[in-house]
């Protein structure tokens, strides 16, 4: 199971890898790239942390809780945002290839995002 896990992560990383490429090579919306950027890093953390063993031992309690805010303003960003917010300028795509990327976007993280609502959970429940 782990293996599958890390493998996600790998492939999450270059798909936000290549993602920011894009947008640096259009040198708009820096403060979203530099959102994304965090936000990827942390998912992976805590992906990784969540299915490390002994990993979730270290990590402080609250570090878990920047999940919230996270999921709360990439869904937000996702799904109710502009396009100009999902698509670099210069790329042109329909209404429907625009909705299908938003769905699979959200699909596609939604594994990194119940990672850390588990790690939170199990931090703040632990005895």
């Amino acid at each position: 199971m782990r293996y599958f896990i890390y493998a996600y992560v790998l492939i999450f990383f270059i798909s936000v890898l290549v993602n920011s490429v894009l947008w640096i090579r259009t040198k708009s919306k820096i403060p979203l790239l530099l959102y994304e950027i965090f936000t990827a890093a942390y998912l992976v953390a805590v992906t990784l942390i969540y299915f490390t063993p002994g990993w979730p031992e270290a990590v402080n309690s609250w570090f878990s809780l920047l999940i919230i805010p996270l999921v709360m303003t990439d869904i937000y960003l996702t799904v109710w945002g502009k396009d100009e917010l999902i698509c670099p300028p210069g790329l042109k795509y329909s209404k429907n290839e625009m909705e299908l990327a938003r769905v699979l976007a959200v699909i596609f993280a939604a594994p990194a995002y119940l990672s850390g609502i588990m790690l939170m959970f199990q931090l703040w429940t632990k005895p």
